[in-house]
């Protein structure tokens, strides 16, 4: 209690003092409690890793605030904090979810700290788009250098338009491999028509490098190894044997497709997003296996569907399990084993669960990444103060290549939340609802209560 009264007068003192920067602030609780041994898969996942996975009750008390403070016209300093206060039945855990600062210019953003990603399509998505890049695992600290968003190319202004991310960070959790890095890239291209379409292609890449094996072997991190990680090159005789026959570190990503049109009452936005685990994905040899999502939003909203998503997911083929170059394997590496998860979560799609542990206790990779699944969202309001939000899963699950399930493992997911505004103070109240049913997590419901004081 001390920590939080400490917390509340500071962040207290900081909305007052900072007023005229302050984007965003807020002190946020809501209380957690599941019919299972842990809480409803939907309480927990997309959540920044703020919940924990082995609790069924819990209470989280979160302050947040950012902003920005102008320079010039053209240049702004960027600032945010997010601290969360998570207590459960034997714990009390502190953590620092956001802490950044950056400075933004017209065309270039260069931002330091731990910070997530903005959130896309209404929240309604199982993963914020995209397979390998969503909201489920806590952010890791980094440097990122990006645009400040599309910006046009110079001399097709009116119809081409780029974004582009490069950003290197360190995970500093428990991990197989101590301290490795994860290096970032990304580039989106946007066209526009006159018709009123917007499409974008683009791809994310994420390359593990470095860190410390268990007997205290350090793998190679001069700037000479650093380009071959970055490259996708084969590993030098430096290089562990494994990175010599394939490429140095690990290395995934995705594609993505996006094609958007507005419409005289609505806007439609179709997604793809493709994986890749090595040079067999990023060939297309397993075209089969895609996030595909559509996504339908009212220009008129505060009605009873203001916004809808539909998503499909399929990542059974990984290249074929027998063929040359398969066994794709999604988000596992023989050497970085807790590969792409951070403090406990996967960081891509949430579906891709449960993790698996060693002997140790240790995060060692996906036990289940050949899935196929539907998923829902929906947005609006059932009154002029009350809106709600809806997510519902439906999932068969069929382990690994190596490892697979048998039988099949069925599993539905569901949240509702209802929010309310106050009319005479600027507080949110919330309830929501969850449930649990299936083969992969224990059946389960689950009932929230939230809060939320913005300032």
């Amino acid at each position: 209690m001390k920590f939080i009264f400490l917390f509340v007068l500071v962040f207290s003192c900081l909305t007052s003092f900072s007023q005229n920067v302050i984007k965003e602030a807020n002190i946020s609780a809501t209380g957690l409690a599941g019919t299972g041994s842990s809480l409803p898969f939907w309480f927990s996942q997309n959540q920044l890793g703020k919940y924990s996975k082995n609790s069924n009750f819990q209470e989280l008390t979160e302050g947040e605030i950012s902003g920005e403070i102008s320079l010039s016209k053209k240049t702004k300093l960027l600032y945010g904090t997010d601290i969360a206060f998570l207590t459960t039945e034997n714990n009390f855990d502190a953590k620092i979810i956001q802490a950044y600062a950056g400075i933004s210019g017209n065309i270039l953003t260069l931002k330091g700290g731990t910070f997530a990603d903005k959130e896309i399509s209404g929240g309604l998505s199982s993963t914020n788009g995209d397979i390998v890049r969503s909201l489920n695992s806590r952010p890791y600290p980094m440097m990122r250098l990006s645009t400040s968003g599309y910006i046009p190319f110079i001399f097709a202004h009116k119809w081409f338009r780029f974004k582009a991310e490069f950003d290197e960070g360190l995970l500093h959790d428990t991990r197989v491999v101590y301290h490795p890095h994860l290096q970032h890239k990304s580039l989106d291209l946007l066209f526009l028509t006159e018709n009123s379409w917007q499409l974008t292609a683009g791809f994310n890449e994420y390359v593990f490098w470095g860190g410390t094996l268990s007997d205290g072997t350090e793998l190679p991190h001069s700037f000479s190894d650093y380009l071959r990680y970055l490259s996708g090159s084969s590993g030098s005789s430096d290089f562990l044997i494994t990175d010599q026959m394939n490429v140095a570190g690990d290395q995934l990503g995705s594609y993505r497709v996006t094609a958007k049109k507005d419409y005289d009452s609505f806007s439609l936005q179709f997604r793809i997003s493709h994986p890749f685990e090595d040079h067999s994905g990023m060939e297309l040899k397993n075209w089969r296996d895609n996030l595909i999502s559509l996504y339908i939003v009212k220009k008129r909203n505060h009605t009873l569907l203001d916004e809808f998503l539909a998503e499909f997911l399929y990542s059974k083929n990984q290249s074929g399990k027998t063929e040359p170059k398969g066994g794709d394997n999604y988000f596992n590496n023989g050497v970085y084993k807790t590969d792409f998860s951070y403090k406990g979560f996967c960081m891509g799609d949430p579906l891709f669960y449960p993790l698996r542990k060693n002997t140790e206790g240790v995060y060692s990779g996906i036990e289940n990444n050949r899935i196929s699944a539907f998923h829902f969202g929906a947005k609006g309001f059932i009154s002029e103060r009350i809106n709600y939000k809806t997510l519902f899963t439906f999932s068969n699950n069929f382990g690994t290549h190596s490892q697979p399930y048998n039988p099949v493992k069925k599993q539905f997911s569901s949240l509702i939340k209802l929010s309310g505004k106050c009319s005479s103070l600027p507080l949110d109240i919330s309830v929501s609802f969850a449930a649990d049913f299936g083969d992969l997590l224990s059946n389960s419901a689950g009932l929230g209560i939230g809060c939320r004081w913005s300032f």
